[in-house]
């Protein structure tokens, strides 16, 4: 990865935009996330709110009810005549009373009155709902007269069901003779909630089907229930039928697409009975369309924020990495000034110091040119053998100008170049300074070896790591060696080694010793170039890498420890060649 961004500034600038904007989407879906989630936790409050204003509803109802219905059977003396057996009596003064409820606004749907053995005395149902009056079951009378109370709760006696007040009728000695149950639409508090919430949509759950959804479930309350109701109601159904299937009422809050438009619905609210025990399902459906709308609307703000600001930063990174771009290459230039420098000044005092013997040489041979023509001794046989010498030195000295020229003309494309040849090449060239240093190579590459790269690169790169390595060693009292091997390693690789004596390089230094102007000389003897143009070599080289160590070595049955320069590429197998 570091390599592949390493390789190009623009893969540097897309992968770190392209990382702040995965960033950037991630933290705006959280913040997304976020209102979504504070949206439900106002949604819960207000299916709280629901269902405390349904409980109170219900139960103001309920109350007024009792009273009402208690009252006027007091008034009415129901308690003798349910005493009596007197259906007749009982029908002819319940019936102006219920049908007053009308006028009231209660949807009253039936009237049930049982005696006190539990049979049933008078049954008020509209006709438009079928029943069968000898199928009713006094469930509820039984738990008033145990608790000779007033109850109330959904029930599924006369219809799936409805909402079902039962309150007790009692004798001048406040004895239960007799029960009322009234039942009453639950369109009733689909309306009344409908005042509270405009764009609440609410349906009720019976036996995992929407109750008032089918033949069995539709029924006519006449007059006692507006068309409003209906109306409403019928509406809800119909919504409810669209995604009814998609609900999970395992979970307390779903979210339904519908089209372009999203719902939350909550199923937390149940419906009980008298005896506690649930009936059914309270859906409540909020729009949630209009709130998504602006929490997107916030992320394509953001978005459209990131994107001038990372267009903005984008321009700024270009002219920075321009500016760093000059800087660089000026660095470079320098750089290579001060390289090529120093490889002229090294290679002026190498040529100077392999000359010096040569121009000695040549000196005596003319001062004894001069001495033997005085003395009178200058014949042609000795004049041509001081020739002769002359020229072998001249010879010699061009040679060295020749080789040192040709090291620095590495040519513009790769070609086959040989190991041990560069090696025995480079050695040659440097042998005099050695030997001034008291220096002992030990080459042990024997065998040819090709690989590819530039013409002298591997005699550059040896004579790098010698003269390197000889600056070292002239700090090292007593035996000074450098130990050059080569071994073959699998994939066709070669590893060469440069082993020295000299102690070793610093910890700190062994990995950036690579590096420009990183040197273990103090400041005014050494650069830093030397290795870091072995480094630069090395990447001319098929499969080429270049690392320092700190290690023992044995020599001529001596143990010996410094540091080794390693050297690896890819050979030329004898066959291609």
């Amino acid at each position: 990865m570091r390599k592949f961004l390493e390789a190009n500034k623009n893969r540097i600038v897309i992968v770190t935009y392209a990382l702040l904007f995965c960033m950037f989407c991630f933290f705006s879906l959280m913040d997304l996330h976020k209102r979504t989630s504070d949206y439900a936790y106002f949604a819960d409050k207000i299916n709280s709110f629901i269902k405390n204003a349904h409980d109170s509803e219900s139960e103001y109802l309920s109350s007024r009810m009792a009273n009402y219905v208690t009252a006027l059977a007091q008034k009415k003396n129901f308690a003798q005549l349910l005493k009596n057996g007197d259906s007749e009596g009982l029908k002819k003064a319940a019936d102006p009373i219920f049908e007053d409820f009308g006028k009231r606004y209660v949807p009253v749907i039936s009237v049930l009155i049982y005696d006190g053995t539990g049979k049933l005395r008078y049954h008020m149902i509209h006709p438009s709902m079928h029943h069968d009056a000898t199928g009713l079951t006094p469930n509820v009378p039984k738990e008033v007269f145990k608790t000779k109370n007033y109850t109330y709760g959904y029930e599924t006696n006369v219809v799936p069901l409805y909402f079902c007040t039962a309150l007790p009728v009692r004798d001048s000695l406040s004895n239960v003779v007799g029960t009322i149950e009234v039942g009453v639409d639950l369109s009733f508090f689909h309306y009344n909630l409908k005042w509270f919430f405009k764009d609440v949509k609410t349906a009720i759950v019976l036996d995992g089907k929407l109750l008032g959804n089918g033949s069995d479930y539709a029924f006519d309350s006449g007059e006692y229930v507006y068309d409003y109701y209906r109306k409403l109601k019928a509406n809800d159904t119909k919504f409810f039928n669209l995604f009814i299937d998609r609900i999970n009422f395992k979970q307390a809050k779903n979210n339904v697409e519908i089209g372009d438009r999203y719902y939350l619905v909550s199923t937390s609210q149940i419906l009980s009975n008298n005896a506690g025990h649930e009936v059914g399902k309270y859906l409540v459906a909020y729009d949630l369309t209009e709130l998504r709308r602006r929490h997107w609307d916030y992320f394509y703000v953001w978005l459209l924020f990131f994107a001038i600001t990372a267009s903005v930063m984008l321009c700024i990174n270009m002219v920075g990495f321009r500016k760093y771009e000059r800087i660089i290459m000026e660095q470079s230039k320098l750089l290579a000034q001060r390289s090529k420098q120093c490889a002229l000044g090294e290679m002026l005092g190498h040529i100077g110091h392999q000359w010096r013997q040569p121009l000695y040489n040549l000196s005596l041979i003319v001062q004894n040119i001069g001495l033997q023509n005085q003395f009178g001794k200058l014949d042609d046989a000795l004049l041509e053998k001081q020739i002769t010498q002359a020229n072998q030195n001249i010879q010699y000295m061009s040679n060295i100008i020749d080789d040192w020229r040709s090291l620095l003309m590495s040519g513009s494309s790769r070609a086959v170049i040989e190991l041990q040849e560069s090696v025995e090449r480079a050695i040659a060239m440097v042998e005099p300074v050695m030997e001034q240093s008291r220096i002992t190579i030990e080459n042990r590459i024997t065998s040819p070896v090709h690989t590819m790269g530039f013409v002298n690169d591997l005699v550059q790169l040896t004579i790098n790591v010698l003269l390197n390595a000889r600056d070292q060693l002239s700090m090292v009292d007593g035996e000074r060696v450098i130990l050059i091997c080569c071994r073959e390693e699998a994939d066709s690789l070669v590893t060469v080694t440069f082993q020295d004596n000299g102690g070793g390089i610093q910890n700190q230094l062994l990995k950036r010793i690579f590096e420009p102007y990183v040197t273990t000389k103090d400041k005014a003897d050494g650069t830093g170039l030397g290795l870091y143009l072995c480094h630069q070599i090395v990447e001319n080289l098929d499969q080429g890498k270049v690392w320092a160590e700190n290690r023992s070595f044995e020599l001529q049955g001596k143990e010996h420890y410094g540091a080794c320069i390693c050297l690896q590429f890819a050979k030329i197998k004898s066959e291609e060649l």
